[in-house]
């Protein structure tokens, strides 16, 4: 499954409190919503902890995603559409928002 986000900003002051945060931690968890199949690829949104995600990564604390159904109910372009922020949608495991890298998914 391929975990996707649109949200291209991150703001490092955030970055740094959730690292102060983070500190001690040897694993995350992000929550995710099952956004369903899409040409064959099945696919899930990142619905939050963009900043968590970064500042696990810049300490090295392994990620794991929590997929499940969106809380609206939504998937499909109706969830992309409705949690669409400001950027293409990219790949989050291949991707690194902090150094500005997306591979782009659409």
């Amino acid at each position: 499954m391929t975990i996707i986000s649109s949200q291209h900003y991150i703001n490092w002051e955030t970055v740094e409190e959730k690292m102060e945060q983070l500190k001690g931690k040897s694993n995350i968890t992000i929550p995710c919503a099952y956004v369903g199949e899409i040409d064959g690829e099945e696919y899930a949104i990142q619905i939050d902890g963009h900043h968590t995600l970064v500042a696990a990564r810049e300490l090295g604390i392994e990620v794991e995603f929590d997929v499940h159904e969106d809380d609206e109910g939504l998937e499909g372009e109706a969830l992309l559409d409705a949690r669409y922020m400001d950027g293409d949608y990219y790949n989050v495991e291949t991707s690194d928002p902090a150094n500005d890298i997306f591979d782009l998914v659409w």
